[in-house]
């Protein structure tokens, strides 16, 4: 089943800070570029200026999409705007329900140099990602297709920068009307990978103190590598947050984790009977 979502932000300016004097080296791939230039192709067929290419805004994108990736924020209540508490940068759940576009604003400037605010489209597809996917679903919603063009509610910004960021179903994409005074990044060679996290990024799907949270364990094992591989397995199967749990010599699967235990039991019954033997832990 294909799933995509448009969260758009209306965005404040509050003061932030930068955790970074300099940006790791990185560099776009192929379908990331793309994205880019399918983007401006479609902004200049509608009359509107071409968008910069950010070095600091494509940084944030591509943390972003992995942070959705590997340590999936979007859950319960939160939207794919929403951030983990599991790197250096202000956690964020952010949702029609429960708006937290302040958190969202900052985090170019928490993760880049980037002295503007930050607005975002975020996608995520169960199926291959491609940038013609993308684009077509933003330009299929109202929304999405507003802030690309900069109508209606948009048509007094002007946009200066954008930043693309893709990764295993995730799609980022930030744009902002200050201009980027870093180097424009290149095209990834195949062989390069695409972005190397800084030291001081965790990203945690082996979780080894306790985090205060309740999780839905289903199989302990007797070493580390087989609940990796198992936990490996659930995620690739679309159960995205499972991760291993390590208490001494004891090696468990989490399929998910919630920070109350009555939203750990909401979930759990969502789960079928194949996962009927599950339990509840907190750790």
């Amino acid at each position: 089943m294909k799933r995509a979502v448009v969260i758009l932000n209306i965005l404040l300016i509050i003061n932030g800070f930068n955790l970074f004097a300099q940006l790791p080296d990185f560099c776009l791939t192929r379908d990331e570029y793309r994205l880019y230039s399918l983007i401006n192709a479609y902004r200049t067929k509608n009359g509107q200026n071409v968008i910069p290419v950010s070095r600091s805004l494509c940084y944030v994108a591509k943390i972003h999409a992995r942070d959705l990736y590997i340590n999936n924020p979007d859950t319960g209540n939160c939207s794919l705007n929403s951030w983990s508490d599991q790197g250096n940068w202000t956690a964020c759940c952010h949702s029609a329900r429960t708006p937290n576009p302040v958190c969202i604003v900052n985090k170019p400037k928490e993760l880049a140099r980037y002295a503007g605010e930050g607005h975002e489209l975020a996608y995520w597809d169960s199926q291959d990602l491609h940038a013609d996917t993308v684009l077509k679903f933003w330009q299929s919603y109202e929304q999405s297709k507003e802030l690309l063009l900069n109508q209606k509610k948009w048509s007094h910004f002007n946009w200066k920068a954008i930043g693309v960021g893709m990764y295993k179903g995730y799609a980022c994409v930030w744009v902002g009307e200050a201009r980027d005074t870093l180097p424009e990044p290149g095209l990834c060679p195949d062989d390069v990978d695409a972005l190397t996290l800084p030291s001081g990024k965790i990203y945690k799907e082996v979780i080894t103190s306790h985090t205060g949270r309740y999780y839905i364990i289903f199989g302990s094992f007797m070493t580390q590598e087989d609940a990796m591989k198992t936990a490996d397995k659930y995620r690739k199967e679309g159960l995205k947050e499972a991760k291993v749990l390590i208490s001494g010599k004891t090696y468990r699967v989490s399929l998910a984790d919630y920070p109350s235990q009555q939203d750990a039991v909401n979930a759990k019954k969502m789960l079928g009977e194949r996962f009927k033997e599950a339990w509840i832990t907190k750790y």
